[in-house]
């Protein structure tokens, strides 16, 4: 199993956001190495913005959160600054 930002942004890319999901996997309890997550983890790190995928499924995962949400962002207009 995998945690996965719901945002689609890729964490191993970014040092800041591997810090990020470093500190909120240990506030949340959500240890994946340690064992088994408990309901209360997945709920914590849901509320942070990650799902819980299986590993071999976590990039698709990914790039599925991250093609929603390009359809749900507005462009701007044409010309507009």
């Amino acid at each position: 199993m995998a945690w996965v930002r719901t945002d689609g942004r890729r964490i191993l890319d970014d040092p800041a956001l591997l810090s990020k999901g470093e500190t909120d996997i240990a506030l949340c309890n959500a240890n994946l190495i340690s064992g088994t997550v408990d309901e209360g983890a997945r709920k914590c790190m849901g509320l942070k913005g990650y799902a819980l995928v299986p590993k071999t499924q976590a990039e698709d995962a990914r790039a599925g959160f991250a093609a929603a949400q390009r359809a749900t962002t507005p462009t701007p207009a044409a010309g507009s600054k």
